[in-house]
């Protein structure tokens, strides 16, 4: 019998790459989002985690894992309408927690948080799963208030869940117009022989992870079976840094065109530096990534220039 897995908000970058790995690794994708994924033979369900209401059951009906990526705000939005941001997101990700744990034998709940925004300012580097979590902007505060949420519905409820907490991924399938993802949009500007705008003088670092090697994690955590609760958190990253003026040199010599930067005032919801310590997701998944940098952007420049091109 094939495996049923529901994606909340598997019409996404990570939600679809996600949604093909499951199918080539033999499991049943089931999409609930408010746009169709735009995946041959995904069952999909329209709608958005807040009207839903207390319809869960039908979806959950035989699901051995739920992924749990929806989420309707990005870091500067979040802090423009924090309201909407909790109502949206944290409200209505604990009213779905409390359809899960009526059930006689609730999934796997997977939550795909972040580690760009949950940490904060940081005290040493790499910040591993035990550095203090002191979001400095709404969507790290959202993301946290839920991952406390689920800690508290195990104590409660016995809830079965994983977190993972993602550096910043990139890879075929992100959209270069996006308002996240600055490989995707960088890469964008220089097809469109246009300048790259960066907020700030360019110092600010992130983690940057290729999308197979994120999702390869994802998939490691359906069968993983923690020792202690201390062992439901994961960081997901390279465990290295890089500036957005490194980065910018570096899709410069992957592409061959020289890249024009456009520096603009800071934003006050960056984080200065993002490097994730991913030596717990080591010992306890078997896993680390696979993809060095020049060969995930390789890949993802081939396939935006060959969707330019149609």
């Amino acid at each position: 019998m094939t495996r049923k897995v529901l994606v909340l908000g598997g019409s996404g970058f990570i939600g679809r790459r996600l949604c093909q790995e499951l199918i080539e690794a033999g499991f049943r994708p089931v999409v609930f989002d408010r746009v169709p994924p735009g995946l041959p033979g995904v069952e999909y369900h329209q709608g958005d985690m807040v009207s839903v209401g207390d319809l869960w059951r039908p979806l959950l009906e035989d699901v051995e894992a739920v992924f749990h990526l929806a989420w309707t705000t990005k870091p500067q939005s979040a802090n423009d309408a924090p309201f909407y941001d909790l109502q949206s997101n944290v409200l209505a990700g604990v009213h779905f927690l409390d359809s899960l744990v009526q059930l006689d034998k609730p999934p796997r709940l997977i939550f795909v948080s972040t580690g760009g925004a949950v940490y904060g300012i940081p005290r040493y580097q790499p910040m591993d799963e035990l550095h203090p979590a002191h979001p400095v902007n709404a969507y790290g505060i959202g993301k946290l208030t839920f991952e406390n949420y689920l800690a508290l519905y195990r104590r409660l409820h016995g809830l079965d869940y994983l977190v993972f907490r993602p550096g910043n991924p990139y890879g075929e399938g992100q959209d270069p117009a996006g308002a996240q993802g600055a490989v995707a949009v960088f890469l964008g500007r220089l097809l469109q022989e246009q300048p790259i705008a960066i907020w700030g003088d360019g110092s600010v670092v992130r983690d940057y992870l290729y999308i197979g090697d994120l999702i390869d994690a994802f998939l490691r955590g359906i069968d993983y079976r923690p020792a202690n609760d201390d062992e439901r958190v994961f960081n997901v990253g390279s465990g290295e840094g890089l500036s957005l003026n490194r980065l910018v040199e570096v899709l410069g010599q992957v592409t061959g065109r020289p890249p024009r930067v456009d520096y603009r005032p800071a934003r006050k919801a960056d984080a200065p530096t993002v490097v994730l310590g991913i030596e717990r997701i080591r010992r306890c998944l078997g896993w680390q990534p696979a993809t060095p940098m020049a060969e995930g952007l390789a890949r993802t420049w081939h396939w935006l220039e060959r969707e330019y091109r149609r």
